[in-house]
């Protein structure tokens, strides 16, 4: 299936490319340090400096009125300009490891991985004066980690990297107390997306392995597609990247950089995108609208796809 091609830009070489959850804009974080909004024509609406070696997941509010920052010994927001709101130091990430930001959909809260002196933890910040709302701590050390709201409003999810072994899921409540509750079944899975409405869970492998979904908050299994069931070559393999396109697709990436749609909630697939050219498109971010980009990191090319032909059912 060919895609429709919506929008394209050339941006600087690039650490990240994330979508902005609640919102239709998209964060890019340049190898220098910017902090990039782009809006749908990949049009930069707005710019904000961080320092260089701030490599942490960052994040933008859905009214991108203020950053979300994770620093190497803090986590900050900032204002658009990039002056400094509130900071809360923690104790410092090593060499090659990082926390990471998300705000609330509502743009109340920001939600952080934080070094403590108590261990690794997933924390809440009151956003406007950066009081801590809520401490969960992981119960073991982490090197990276993604957040992601959940769209019950109360829930985040979060993905957790603990070095060369493992890839762990955890749920955390805002009004709950106590530890991070993580979510069975294994330690080889990396949480990517949660789908509005149902609050399916979609994880990639991490490393060889299935794409699956997941019922929450309990983890139960409701699909899984193994990467030999598609794919012919022994070494091609899920990749880390893909999302749901709506509320019966789910765009996902093999290592070999071919995208295929499949059906929610059994994961059939039913359609491979054909793109137009050869061009490198080692990042895939998908969003719920039907729409998603595609980057090569290493030129900073991005562009805006969308599915055509009907194929996002209501």
């Amino acid at each position: 299936m060919r895609p429709h091609l919506v929008a394209q830009t050339s941006l600087p070489p690039l650490w990240s490319l994330d979508r902005v959850p609640g919102a239709s804009v998209w964060l890019a974080h340049t190898e220098e340090g910017e902090l990039l909004v782009l809006d749908d024509k990949l049009t930069v609406l707005r710019t904000v400096a961080l320092p260089q070696e701030w490599k942490g997941g960052h994040a933008v509010a859905p009214d991108l009125s203020f950053v979300a920052a994770s620093g190497p010994d803090r986590v900050s927001v900032l204002d658009m300009t990039g002056r400094q709101v509130w900071s809360h130091p923690h104790a410092d990430w090593v060499f090659e490891e990082s926390g990471s930001c998300v705000v609330t959909t509502d743009a109340r809260g920001v939600w952080a991985v934080a070094r403590t002196e108590d261990g690794d933890a997933c924390m809440l910040f009151d956003a406007q004066d950066g009081s801590v709302r809520r401490t969960a701590l992981l119960p073991s050390e982490t090197v990276g980690s993604e957040l992601l709201p959940h769209p019950d409003g109360i829930h985040v999810g979060v993905a957790a990297g603990h070095g060369d072994d493992a890839y762990r899921i955890f749920l955390v409540a805002s009004d709950g107390t106590g530890p991070a509750a993580e979510v069975p079944p294994g330690d080889t899975r990396i949480l990517i997306d949660i789908q509005p409405g149902s609050g399916l869970m979609l994880t990639t492998p991490y490393g060889e392995g299935p794409i699956a979904l997941l019922r929450s908050p309990d983890g139960g299994i409701v699909a899984a597609r193994q990467p030999a069931q598609l794919f012919s070559g022994q070494d091609e393999q899920f990749d880390f990247y893909a999302g749901f396109l709506g509320p019966d697709r789910v765009l996902a990436a093999s290592s070999a950089q071919r995208h295929v749609v499949f059906s929610v909630p059994d994961l059939r697939p039913t359609a491979e995108i054909e793109y137009p050219d050869d061009d490198e498109r080692a990042w895939l971010i998908v969003r719920h609208d039907g729409t998603w980009v595609t980057a090569d990191p290493d030129t900073g090319r991005v562009q805006l796809w969308r599915l055509g032909g009907g194929l996002l059912g209501g």
